[in-house]
């Protein structure tokens, strides 16, 4: 009975290990993609534009903890950078500097001198011999393999993570007993994660598990009736989940993931043409102050050449970036506002906001994917609700002319007239807070299902109008 229980203790640590292992290494991937991303955005803006590198940076701190701080630093310290808090101490910045410009363009990696359980990972900015910045994150290493499983929370359990070095960011392990070690699954981040188990005779022969087989036998009856309660909980707690995920699968997917894969995708394909313009403009300059116009067309030829590739670069990043959208079917136009109300309930009771549905007596049938409508939908409510404090909503459906017309109206300010001509556009946006992402998806949506979205220009009120083709209501295409 001792050694069965041994071998199971056993599986158990090397199954949550490895468990524990696939998280951690996961969290260590998506810092490459950040730094990928950040870089990308810092090179477009520059340090003109800090408030749209802060901004990101704010996001990313915000749905990952674990990265305490961003920071740029640029190789001439006469220079001014770009950090966020907590501050880095000077010997840490130089350090960064320092390791950014003896990179040969892979990442690097050291423990923060002044903080040991934190660690900060370092890529120079462009990614290339002319980079004159390093870009930053420092990395909680507590965070970076936290877990809610209970099973590390046991006296017996101790779990450590160190650096290639042989330096020690956080937590120790038992001098014996059963153990596990492996460096993480990540080429910039080859940290190495060890766990141990303390096995003790206790463990093994526990009379409290003997006790406990004996009783369970007459308490069977009673746990069957438990097990009915804790059904009906389940199931209570799977519809709340459902509904949850719903929400931040449709508030944010388009927003953080969309920008940090649109950014890191631009940074990688469109660095050599651009880098090429630049050098043939800069030629062109200097063939124009000495006056050799003679050899400017071929320099204009070979910009325009570059030109075309960038553009071609960026349409094949639009076609990319499309996401896998399943088979159209007819779906119903009615079940998706319902479903957006439903999510939006609690919200809407918080902040005091009113949504009345003025929906068609009779059902309306659309060709489209039901997910695609609903994000659509959830998107023109969510602006309203973000437009004004305790604002009145309508949700309005009718068809016109063989096409489903869904409207979304609000009291609030409207859209300001500057904005109006290219409220459509991505990274446009009246919110301080907003990414400009939103009403650019929605668009694009609509557009794959052959409808039109709209900022009606003939209504009191701020009004989207969503026109969709309508389908036949058994699904036939």
């Amino acid at each position: 009975m001792a050694l069965f229980e041994r071998q199971r203790l056993v599986r158990e640590l090397t199954i949550k290990s490895a468990t524990l292992h696939r998280l951690a290494s996961q969290r260590a991937d998506q810092h490459d993609v950040h730094l990928t991303s950040l870089s990308a955005i810092f090179v477009a803006g520059g340090a003109e534009r800090q408030d749209l590198f802060l901004d990101v940076t704010a996001t990313i701190k915000r749905f990952y903890p674990r990265i305490l701080s961003v920071d740029v630093v640029p190789f001439d310290p006469s220079e001014a950078g770009i950090q966020s808090l907590p501050r880095l101490e000077a010997g840490t910045a130089a350090l960064i500097r320092e390791m950014a410009q003896n990179s040969n363009g892979a990442l690097q990696l050291h423990q923060m001198p002044a903080r040991p359980t934190q660690y900060f990972l370092v890529k120079r900015s462009p990614n290339t011999d002319a980079a004159r910045h390093a870009l930053a994150l420092v990395i909680d290493a507590n965070a970076l393999v936290a877990s809610e499983d209970p099973f590390w929370e046991r006296p017996s359990v101790s779990r450590r993570i160190s650096t290639p070095k042989g330096d020690v960011l956080t937590g120790t392990i038992a001098p014996d007993g059963a153990g596990f070690s492996m460096p993480l699954g990540s080429a910039s981040q080859p940290l190495i994660l060890e766990t141990s188990l303390a096995i003790h005779l206790a463990d093994l022969l526990s009379v409290g598990k003997t006790v406990a087989a004996i009783t369970g036998v007459s308490t069977l009856f009673l746990l069957i009736l438990l097990g009915l309660k804790q059904r009906a909980r389940r199931k209570d707690a799977e519809s709340r989940a459902h509904l949850s995920a719903q929400e931040t699968r449709l508030a944010h997917a388009s927003r953080v993931n969309a920008m940090g894969e649109m950014a890191s995708g631009m940074a990688h394909e469109l660095a050599q043409p651009l880098t090429a313009i630049l050098s043939q403009v800069q030629a062109g300059r200097h063939l124009v102050r000495q006056g050799d116009t003679g050899r400017l067309a071929q320099v204009l030829d070979d910009t325009v050449t570059q030109a075309q590739r960038a553009s071609n670069i960026l349409d094949r990043l639009r076609k990319w970036s499309k996401p896998n959208r399943a088979a159209p079917t007819a779906c119903a136009l009615h079940d998706a506002v319902h479903s957006v109300d439903r999510l939006l309930a609690l919200e809407v009771k918080t902040v005091g906001a009113t949504i009345l549905l003025q929906l068609s007596k009779e059902p309306i049938f659309i060709v489209a994917d039901p997910v695609e409508v609903e994000q659509v939908v959830f998107n023109l409510v969510r602006n309203a609700l973000d437009a004004s404090d305790h604002p009145k909503i309508t949700i309005r459906t009718q068809i016109s002319q063989g096409r489903a017309i869904l409207e979304v109206l609000d009291d609030g300010p409207g859209v300001p007239p500057d904005l109006r001509p290219r409220i459509f556009e991505p990274f446009v946006t009246g919110k301080r807070d907003g990414t400009g992402l939103g009403l650019a998806l929605c668009q694009r949506l609509v557009e794959e299902m052959s409808g039109d979205l709209e900022l009606a220009a003939d209504t009191p009120q701020t009004t989207f109008r969503l026109s969709i083709p309508l389908a036949s209501p058994r699904g036939s295409l």
